[in-house]
């Protein structure tokens, strides 16, 4: 393995660097992220952070792979149906505490060297589950896809229950041309982002299962 790079110019380390670069992230948000904002968080100037990340896009990308190096590798001897809603479950807790930092990780194709690991172990649970090597590619991409489009939606709010602007705009709805949207008002009304996670990723799973038979 390759030792990481050491301090820069001012004697910052890469990882002190993206640790500021989160923070300033999850407290200004994705529009007003700057790699000067993340050099007065980190006590250097923008030179030192390029120095180490070449651009802006590569420090965001090293975020991204920092987000992944938190994600606990699994454990093999358990099945591929539980290795999957295992890592489910990580992304979920980490969209949550990262929320913007988090959908980062659907820009890149792969992140860096965390992104590698974690993605083999999910090669591995597709291969198990008895999926070709055709449809362990694409399954794999519609996996991270799903799970973390999932994740950055709750993460987002998107996922929640209706406000009660909303239930109001719901209920002047014409029970005649919505009835389906009408009978469902109160379950709408009780949407709970966990269950509605859950509910998808054992979908997903549901669905690759299936593929693997098929």
């Amino acid at each position: 393995m390759a030792a990481k790079p050491g301090p820069g110019p001012r004697g910052l380390a890469p990882d002190d660097m993206v640790a500021a670069a989160l923070e300033v992230m999850e407290n200004k948000g994705a529009d007003r992220f700057s790699v000067r904002q993340v050099a007065i968080k980190a006590g250097c100037d923008p030179m030192s952070v390029l120095y180490h990340f070449k651009s802006k896009e590569g420090l965001e990308r090293a975020m991204a792979d920092a987000i992944n190096a938190q994600l606990h590798p699994l454990n093999r001897s358990h099945s591929w149906r539980q290795r999957l809603e295992q890592f489910a479950a990580q992304y979920r807790h980490l969209a949550l505490r990262y929320p913007h930092s988090f959908p980062l990780l659907l820009r890149f194709w792969v992140t860096g060297p965390n992104d590698y690991f974690h993605a083999e172990s999910i090669y591995q649970a597709l291969e198990d589950a008895g999926l070709n090597d055709r449809d362990i590619v694409d399954t794999l991409f519609g996996w991270y896809a799903s799970i973390l489009g999932l994740a950055s939606a709750e993460a987002g709010g998107l996922l929640q229950p209706a406000d009660a602007d909303t239930m109001a705009e719901l209920h002047a709805l014409d029970q005649q041309n919505f009835p389906t949207t009408r009978r469902l008002e109160q379950e709408l009304s009780r949407q709970e982002p966990g269950r509605t996670y859950q509910t998808m990723v054992q979908t997903i799973l549901d669905g690759i299962a299936l593929r693997a038979n098929s």
